[in-house]
């Protein structure tokens, strides 16, 4: 069972080729790869004024689960071994319409979940360490900041506090149901990067996956007077989940940023990197170091 085991994680990684990029003078891979990590993830109903006002761009457009409400998600990551060394992680996220599909309200999110490939816009994302803070920043224009990011644990729940200095955000809260699924989900990521949209894929492979529609699997407390917290107050409809995502095995590759650029080459280059000119075409190219 051990062996069976361990080949199945491996085949997630197999033929995925990485490449050295620096970053706050140290080495990173990229593409990166989480090989033991936990995560939960909770889906809240928002108003979709609220949320096209989280949006730095028109061309982003907020799904809608019924006229009027769009969807709201909440994750909380905690990374045991990976390319960037140990953290913790909190995604505030506006899940966006797949533009393959029409933008009917509740039928975009269902065609989204039915392929386990989801479409969020990320505006904030507190990390745990400097290593994570710095690359993501760079390279990809990720929302990040150094914030406290704590677990804790009962035989029924675990919790993820979130905090910046002694100042609440959120706790969010999950149950600790039964994870009788095992798959790959996608999740194609949006972000703003040099004033333009950005994107970059993060590949899941849930080891083991619980999927709940019960809103009491899951408890927010939203803090009162941290910035955050006030916008996050003022943009959900209700404090009970819509949907609830229980991964307590996972594994992940997040990729580089697929739209470089001219500042972004820029930096690259002057990190020593080399730019072939298939790579300016196709961004899934990769990405080569001087030889």
């Amino acid at each position: 069972m051990k062996e069976r085991k361990k080949t199945m994680n491996e085949d997630f990684f197999a033929g995925v080729e990485q490449v050295d990029v620096w970053a706050a003078g140290k080495k990173v891979k990229l593409p990166i790869f989480y090989r033991d990590a936990r995560a939960y993830i909770a889906v809240f109903p928002a108003s979709i004024l609220a949320l096209r006002r989280l949006l730095p761009d028109s061309r982003f457009t907020p799904a809608q689960i019924f006229p009027g409400i769009g969807a709201l998600g909440l994750a909380c990551f905690e990374y045991h071994d990976t390319d960037v060394g140990p953290y913790n992680e909190f995604a505030f996220t506006v899940m966006l319409n797949n533009p393959d599909f029409l933008k009917i309200p509740g039928y975009n999110m269902t065609r989204q979940l039915l392929q386990f490939n989801f479409y969020p816009f990320i505006y904030h994302l507190p990390v745990t360490t400097h290593e994570a803070l710095r690359w993501g920043i760079d390279f990809s224009g990720f929302p990040k900041f150094l914030a406290s990011i704590d677990f804790s644990d009962t035989p029924q729940w675990t919790e993820c506090e979130l905090k910046e200095g002694d100042n609440l955000i959120c706790r969010l809260k999950g149950k600790k149901i039964g994870t009788p699924l095992s798959r790959q989900m996608k999740y194609f990521i949006h972000l703003y990067q040099h004033r333009q949209p950005q994107h970059t894929e993060f590949k899941l492979n849930a080891r083991q996956l619980g999927i709940s529609l019960n809103p009491a699997n899951v408890d927010l407390e939203i803090g009162s007077s941290h910035p955050i917290a006030r916008e996050l107050s003022r943009t959900l409809l209700m404090n009970r989940a819509l949907m609830y995502f229980y991964i307590p095995s996972v594994q992940f590759i997040l990729y580089g940023p697929e739209n470089l650029s001219l500042p972004l080459i820029n930096l690259l280059i002057q990190q020593g990197m080399k730019i072939p000119l298939d790579q300016l075409k196709n961004p899934r190219a990769g990405i080569k170091k001087w030889d």
